[in-house]
């Protein structure tokens, strides 16, 4: 009679050899897995940034067209005044940055001599990945991310400040 390798007659269960095998399939499949699920956290965390920061263009849109001179705010000092001043042209956004993915507010400019020009600066909730609003677009600014290389591999789709824009 053939008896199974390492198990006397009657015991049920599993051999050491395995457990550990099995234990080596799930550390090979962890090891495939976790990069893939930080690339696609990175870039849903870009992608919701950009469509908030789009969702400012569109406001700020509103704004100058509601204006008799066409011209955007003189000034926007920080995150609160931003959904203050937009809030009545259809900007609603949570108490924080936090919660439209950004990790901060860099700022706001208008344009000295055109009032139709601004940019808007934010840095994305990465902490790394520096984006831009103009009244053209949003870009992603690979001079300013650390590393600059986060626009191309996480930000594909979105166009880059300096080549595409000429910022």
């Amino acid at each position: 009679m053939i008896r199974s390798f390492g198990k006397k007659r009657g015991e049920k269960g599993f051999t050491l050899i395995e457990l550990m095998i099995v234990v080596a399939i799930i550390g090979i499949l962890a090891a495939i897995a976790i990069p893939n699920f930080i690339n696609f956290k990175k870039k849903a965390i870009l992608s919701s940034a950009i469509a908030n920061l789009e969702t400012v263009r569109s406001s700020l849109s509103q704004y100058a067209a509601d204006q008799d001179d066409g011209c955007y705010p003189s000034a926007i000092a920080n995150f609160g005044a931003l959904e203050t001043t937009l809030s009545s042209y259809g900007l609603s956004f949570p108490e924080n940055e936090a919660g439209v993915k950004w990790d901060s507010f860099d700022g706001y400019t208008r344009d000295g001599s055109d009032c139709t020009l601004y940019t808007i600066q934010i840095t994305a909730a990465d902490g790394a990945t520096v984006l831009k609003a103009l009244p053209e677009g949003v870009c992603c600014d690979e001079s300013q991310s650390n590393p600059t290389t986060n626009c191309e591999n996480y930000a594909k789709n979105t166009p880059k400040c300096v080549t595409d824009f000429g910022l």
